[in-house]
């Protein structure tokens, strides 16, 4: 017959580990509950000021540890520096950690519909299928820290791209923003284009706002050109559909 001390050590553990389940659970669940609730409330409104959110539909899981959202349809819309942008992808999938780093990653797969206003309010379109597409954010207490873009095999009828990579971090003072470009294997029109550009986007006060969520994207960018602010290439060549692609960014 088991004594009282060895019936504890039996049934300790698993006590314990269903302890800590539940709690895993409930946890789980309830951060599920409030993640949805802000979807609720971002679908069809402004994510951050001028840029609005929308989808067809949207399913959550990535129980026990992450919250994931996948998106059917997902729409990005609104005012960019220099006129209206819209984004569409067939799918999209967000996946976040439930604890530790503030970092989101992002996968968009089917067809990328893509329009945005260039130089001299000209408005430009296209749209392209590519092999994957992926990026992240991580976050801070300012704002966001660190965004990337890395998109493989992407191309359409007038444009492909074997690699397409934007990678952009806030500098720990504040005061600049570190942006790296790369096209590798692409042809445009039929001719080849290809490079990597670092560049700092010096004088960025006015754009930390953006980051933060509180500034529409016209006025930081505005701001930032008005307070002197400029860009400098400190490692290879910035070609210049890079250049058109930052100018696009920045009202340049």
């Amino acid at each position: 017959m088991l004594r009282y001390s060895s019936r504890f050590w039996l049934y300790a553990p698993i006590c314990a580990f269903l302890l800590i389940a539940a709690a895993v659970g409930f946890y789980w669940y309830s951060a599920a509950s409030a993640f949805e609730q802000k979807l609720a409330r971002l679908k069809g409104h402004d994510a951050v000021p001028g840029i609005t959110l929308d989808w067809d539909s949207v399913s959550v899981g990535g129980f026990p540890f992450r919250l994931e959202a996948n998106f059917t349809n997902f729409r990005a819309q609104g005012a960019g520096a220099r006129g209206p942008f819209a984004w569409k992808t067939e799918h999209f999938v967000l996946h976040a950690l439930t604890y530790g780093r503030a970092t989101i990653i992002y996968e968009a797969a089917g067809k990328q519909d893509l329009s945005w206003t260039g130089a001299e309010s000209i408005a430009h379109h296209t749209s392209f299928v590519p092999g994957t597409l992926h990026a992240s954010s991580t976050s801070g207490p300012h704002g966001l820290a660190r965004f990337d873009l890395d998109v493989v095999d992407a191309g359409n009828a007038d444009f492909t791209a074997q690699r397409l990579q934007f990678h952009l971090r806030r500098d720990p003072d504040g005061k600049d923003l570190d942006v790296m470009l790369s096209v590798a294997n692409a042809t445009l029109a039929g001719k080849p284009v290809g490079g990597d550009a670092y560049v700092t986007v010096n004088k960025a006060a006015p754009l930390m706002p953006l980051l933060a969520g509180t500034a529409g994207w016209p006025d930081a960018a505005r701001d930032w050109r008005v307070n002197g602010g400029t860009l400098k290439t400190t490692k290879g060549e910035l070609l210049e559909p890079m250049h058109q692609a930052l100018a696009a960014l920045l009202l340049l």
